[in-house]
């Protein structure tokens, strides 16, 4: 046998035996699900709210008894999308997933944002069947949130048409 031949071989049986099953995926995922206990940050996403309305918000950081957290940060001024008046805010702090976060805005009630929860999910491509562990739901004020990002929408807040658009982003 030629040395290219068995190496090919070789190789072969290496790619064979080195595959874990969907099953050894997915059981590895929900390990390490299990052994989450915090997230990094949160990305809250503003909706209908203009600078001259709402340019802070108040955060609050509450783990049992205790408050961790407590400041104020300025909401970036800088529009994601033009249509929704979308703005973004991303929460830097280390939270627990026992936590609970209260965000507050000038005329609007206190959210409070609590039950943050990892899942696992497929993580599919063409090329690869796998699965992962996601931050990807939470709870603000008893209403279940999906997705990593906590979106605040203006009440009566419509898209804005676009020859409307001078008299919202008029200086």
């Amino acid at each position: 046998m030629k040395a290219s031949t068995a190496f090919f071989l070789f190789l072969l049986l290496l790619c064979c035996f080195s595959c874990e099953s969907d099953e050894a995926k997915l059981a590895r995922a929900e390990k390490e699900c299990a052994a989450k206990t915090k997230i990094d940050g949160l990305t809250i996403s503003f909706f209908g709210y203009f600078p001259k309305d709402v340019d802070s918000v108040s955060i609050q950081i509450k783990r049992g008894n205790n408050i961790v957290k407590n400041y104020s940060d300025p909401i970036p001024t800088i529009i994601s999308d033009s249509l929704r008046h979308q703005r973004t805010y991303y929460l830097k702090n280390e939270i627990k997933l026992t936590d609970t976060v209260f965000i507050k805005i000038k005329n609007e009630p206190v959210k409070k944002l609590y039950d943050f929860k990892y899942l696992v999910r497929a993580h599919f491509t063409m090329m690869n069947r796998n699965w992962g562990c996601d931050f990807y739901e939470l709870k603000a004020d008893g209403k279940v949130y999906e997705g990593s990002t906590f979106d605040i929408t203006r009440k009566n807040w419509k898209i804005i048409e676009r020859k409307d658009f001078k008299n919202y982003y008029q200086k």
